[in-house]
């Protein structure tokens, strides 16, 4: 048995490279960000975009910086990988982002924005425009969504944070989707009924 000597400790590895260290760590950050994404989600409903989109955003992102850190340090110290079960997180990130509605009941048979403007009643070139921006914002955020979280599966070998993630990113880019399509029924004062 060798002891190690006072000039060359043993070198410690990065907390977030520890198993028990920075699962728990991981599991405050990904708890905390689905626990934002709810109480985000609620609160800013009907809220202008400016407002609803940092709200939503942030907490996704501080999740990411963790993300990326612990996968650094995995790489870096050269600690175990996660194992494969951890895609776990990814697939069901996946689930939420395919069965979540995103179209407020009034929308939900609309494939485009003429026909979001009759459905709310309001068939002028000033809703065409607007339905048009909320159908493209809508669209646009669901699909850098899905693609989001297929990034996050690239990293989960080595940081279980970024599969676990992946959830409250469904989340987030579920919310801001439907978001753009509430705000155009806000504006029209539509009854936006069942999502």
């Amino acid at each position: 048995m060798t002891v190690p000597s006072a000039k060359n400790p043993p070198a410690s590895r990065p907390l977030l490279a520890l198993p028990w260290e920075g699962g728990l760590i991981g599991w405050a950050v990904v708890g905390g960000a689905m626990l934002a994404e709810v109480v985000g989600g609620l609160v800013t409903n009907q809220m202008p975009m400016a407002i609803a989109a940092p709200v939503l955003v942030l907490p996704v992102a501080v999740a990411a910086g963790f993300a990326a850190v612990q996968w650094l340090q995995v790489g870096l110290s050269g600690a175990e990988r996660a194992s494969w079960w951890h895609l776990t997180g990814i697939a069901l990130a996946l689930f939420v982002w395919l069965v979540f509605p995103t179209t407020p009941g009034v929308l939900t048979t609309n494939s485009n924005a003429r026909a979001a403007c009759y459905s709310i009643y309001t068939a002028t070139p000033g809703c065409l425009s607007r339905a048009t921006q909320a159908m493209d914002g809508h669209h646009l955020t669901w699909w850098l969504t899905g693609g989001l979280i297929l990034a996050a599966a690239l990293l989960a070998r080595r940081s279980r944070i970024a599969a676990w993630a992946a959830i409250p990113l469904a989340f987030a880019g579920c919310l801001l989707a439907t978001h753009f399509l509430q705000l155009l029924l806000l504006y029209y004062h539509a009854v936006p009924g069942p999502i």
